[in-house]
């Protein structure tokens, strides 16, 4: 993500047409990755509007081909890890009342297309997990980016066992909420058989 004065610097540059909080949207995708019908890993892709994909490819495009490679995307790794601090890629997964200790992180990828960047990424949990045990939540503590689900399959879900369907289901509050750390935008719970 971008930092944060630098997203009060870009809509400065902008019309206000409202005061609506957050300041920018970010389009999330999650997959969850199962083995023997128990969740390994959550992959996640951000995709930002057109606004701030410019702004990322100016700033960390520095060959100016378009795209992220090598330093390049170390450099965008890095600054999402810096603004996503204290949420750990705006990721947390419970399991009942206990918060999961943070994933490995693996796969940081970051894609172009028509000027738009997508971040994709996984997040592998320390231990297979019950997938009906599970929820899994997005949020920005300091509530400064709108996660928003994609319209079409927002959740992917990979590798079930053999016979066993899952259904996701998926919270959303507004991306304009501005509340505490209850307010979360989204939330991905399942539920599994067979």
């Amino acid at each position: 993500m971008i930092a944060r004065p630098l997203i009060a610097g870009l809509l400065a540059l902008t019309p206000l047409v409202a005061t609506a909080h957050p300041e920018d949207e970010l389009l999330v995708r999650l997959l969850v990755g199962m083995d023997k019908g128990k969740i390994t890993h959550i992959g996640e892709s951000w995709t930002f509007d057109l606004s701030v994909s410019q702004w990322l490819l100016q700033t960390f495009d520095t060959n100016g081909d378009g795209k992220f490679d090598g330093a390049e995307l170390d450099a965008v790794h890095k600054a999402t890890k810096q603004n996503t601090e204290g949420s750990f890629y705006y990721t947390r997964i419970w399991k009942g009342a206990e918060q999961l200790p943070d994933p490995l992180i693996y796969g940081f990828q970051a894609s172009v297309k028509d000027g738009v960047v997508t971040l994709a990424f996984a997040l592998g949990l320390a231990a297979p997990e019950d997938p009906n045990a599970l929820r899994i939540e997005m949020y920005d503590p300091e509530n400064l980016t709108g996660l928003v689900p994609v319209k079409n399959d927002p959740v992917v879900i990979r590798s079930t066992a053999e016979g066993q369907t899952c259904v996701p289901n998926v919270a959303v509050n507004k991306p304009d909420v501005h509340g505490g750390p209850d307010d979360i935008p989204i939330a991905l719970t399942l539920a599994c058989s067979g």
